[in-house]
């Protein structure tokens, strides 16, 4: 166990971990900052941009994704930790960042205690386990989200390493999409695949009219899974749905151009998004009583702060970003929630509060 006390650990180190850090070290808390991406290598929305460059972020245009994260990181590191006097006693302040995949979170008494992984995750090996004591804690671990099984390596364990061939084709202007609102003006008046099934792969294709009306559903070898009134509407704006099983993948170097079906047929298209739902990078919760919509999203107050199952806030307990539910994945959303949930945390810290009569 560390023998520091941090006022205040981050989990997670995209936009919006980091706008919380530096958010909370401005406010003059000490910050430790658990970053999993190097340990679990996964990665967050952002991150897969890759060669596509993000256009509405704040303060980065024109970046791309690895750039953008680096970018964060060095945010972060203009923050080092220092000591300072505040009237008669030391105070430590700044951020501290550390590899690391949080495995749990529990709390003794007034402290947060996180342990976390922080060698690479490797195959048949045991995780290096360090454990971290904490005043407060804010949940930016964001989600991963699910890939199509088309040549699938399923001897693998890692989420990474199962789509190795579907993440050669992610983040590039010809390849793989998991958000139209990010990337569907790449592909003003071009015809897009989406790939999903039931009424919720209909909400990509609500968002794709803003870009084009050239639009084919792909199940990949499943029913539809429509309800009437959105098959209805999909038939009325002629949208065409496939239900033959995709074999693999058409494409040169890194652009995705097609898909070979099972059928022996080849399919073409310009564009290509996914929405098969997601996976909340959460588990390190199991055991907390806490709120969560019905794909695992996190409830929180208006100050971002975390609620049990009677809409209690969780003392000491935040989130930010795209793990909280019912708001937009965007990047300048992340940042604001991040500057919230970093807020709320080091007011929480304070001595003094209002009275409260």
């Amino acid at each position: 166990m560390s023998e520091t006390i941090y006022d205040v650990t981050v989990i997670g180190a995209g936009p919006a971990g980091t706008q919380a850090a530096v958010s909370a070290s401005h406010q003059m808390r000490h910050v430790l900052v658990l970053h999993s991406g190097k340990v679990s290598f996964s990665r967050g929305r952002a991150y897969w941009s890759k060669s596509v460059e993000i256009e509405d972020a704040p303060v980065f245009p024109g970046i791309t994704g690895p750039n953008f994260a680096k970018e964060l990181m060095r945010w972060m590191e203009s923050r080092p930790v220092v000591n300072f006097m505040l009237g008669d006693k030391k105070h430590t302040t700044g951020i501290d960042i550390k590899d690391g995949m949080v495995t749990r979170l529990t709390r003794d008494n007034d402290l947060f205690e996180i342990e976390a992984s922080t060698a690479a995750l490797k195959k048949d090996k045991p995780m290096q386990l360090q454990h971290f004591r904490s005043r407060t804690a804010i949940v930016a671990s964001g989600f991963d989200d699910k890939w199509p099984d088309i040549e699938f390596q399923a001897d693998e364990k890692r989420l990474y390493k199962q789509y190795a061939t579907v993440f050669r084709y992610a983040g590039n202007r010809k390849g793989w999409h998991v958000c139209i609102r990010c990337d569907g003006h790449l592909h003003v008046n071009e015809h897009l695949a989406l790939l999903g099934v039931g009424d919720y792969i209909y909400e990509a294709a609500i968002g794709a009219q803003d870009f084009t009306d050239k639009i084919t559903i792909l199940t990949n070898g499943r029913p539809h899974g429509m309800s009437t009134s959105v098959l209805k509407q999909v038939q009325e704006r002629k949208i065409q749905i496939i239900e033959t099983k995709i074999k693999q993948h058409i494409g040169e170097k890194t652009d995705l151009l097609g898909f070979e079906m099972m059928d022996g047929t080849k399919l073409f298209f310009h564009g290509f998004l996914v929405d098969e739902g997601l996976i909340p990078n959460t588990k390190f919760l199991d055991g907390w009583d806490y709120q969560k919509d019905e794909e695992g999203l996190i409830v929180t107050n208006e100050d971002m702060q975390m609620l049990d199952s009677n809409g209690k806030p969780i003392p000491g307990l935040f989130a930010a970003g795209d793990i909280i539910s019912g708001e937009r994945n965007l990047i300048a959303t992340a940042f604001a929630l991040g500057q919230e949930a970093g807020l709320s945390a080091s007011d929480s810290l304070r001595k003094w509060h209002y009275p409260n009569n």
